[in-house]
């Protein structure tokens, strides 16, 4: 477990995630913008969130893309 940190709107929030998908949440808050040791307001927390959220979908269409591909 490793203990990610980041702040928004002038309060610091720290989560516990397993080493792997602490390096991808990272990762995932550096591009969108949003660093451990500087404030983040709202709205960019929520467009980093939008972002994931369409990351996410596209996997899975994607994902149902395949299957049905394979079902053939």
């Amino acid at each position: 477990m490793r203990k990610v940190n980041f702040y928004v709107n002038g309060r610091r929030y720290e989560v516990k995630l397993d080493e792997d998908f602490a390096s991808f949440v990272e990762d995932r808050l550096a591009k969108s913008g949003i660093t451990p040791d500087k404030n983040s307001d709202i709205p960019k927390v929520l467009n980093g969130y939008l972002q994931a959220l369409k990351a996410n979908y596209d996997n899975e269409k994607r994902i149902k893309e395949l299957l049905g591909e394979i079902s053939l």
